[in-house]
């Protein structure tokens, strides 16, 4: 499910508990998966970020899902969930839409709900579920967050990236996450600190 506002630095787990992952097994399952996904093709060459409606009409009916869009009035409080035993993923009529305009965060919506389906979350994820008491590592929200921005934003790019503006524009995100995803692998000695030259800047 993806739902507003900025959660990434929620004190308690905002999903459904789900088997354990660490940030090194979420980033190899980014490593395996992302050379399976579609890249947004500019004058006539594959760039680095993910062709996110691609993934949409493309990649998920092949992975036996299909999706469909409602109005806002039907979803004002998130803007996706993934039902996997129906095989379906749900946007907001506006996040689809934004879609064909590169809208970041649309872009990420659809990520993260595929981020669900590769974690198997099998629990309905959706605006009803009971949130449980459990540790960050079994969330099945801080999961598909954390696979949406590794998948989205490769290690390796991040390590060379100047800024985080210049990994937002590389990869097709916001410069709030690119920072967030930056500040992260430094934090877990990834990739090597570069304040030096301004790589947490806007």
């Amino acid at each position: 499910m993806t739902t507003f506002g900025n959660s990434t630095h929620a004190r308690n787990p905002s999903g459904m508990k789900v088997a354990p992952m660490s940030y090194a097994k979420l980033e190899t399952v980014a490593d395996g998966l992302r050379p399976l996904l579609p890249r947004i093709v500019r004058q006539g060459r594959a760039i680095e970020a993910i062709d996110c409606l691609k993934v949409l009409e493309q990649t998920l009916p092949k992975a036996g899902y299909n999706y469909m869009y409602v109005s806002v009035e039907e979803l004002n409080d998130c803007a996706a969930f993934t039902i996997p035993e129906r095989h379906v993923v749900v946007l907001r009529e506006d996040v689809y839409e934004g879609l064909f305009a590169d809208d970041v965060f649309a872009r990420s919506t659809v990520i993260h709900e595929l981020s669900h389906i590769v974690l198997e979350h099998a629990v309905t994820l959706h605006r009803g579920a009971v949130l449980g008491e459990h540790r960050f590592c079994e969330d099945s929200e801080w999961q598909a967050k954390a696979l949406t921005a590794a998948l989205m934003m490769p290690a390796s790019l991040c390590q060379e990236a100047r800024s985080a503006h210049e990994l937002a524009q590389l990869c097709g995100t916001s410069t709030q996450a690119a920072r967030y995803r930056l500040s992260k692998l430094v934090e877990r000695k990834v990739i090597a600190p570069k304040l030096e030259i301004g790589l947490f800047d806007t």
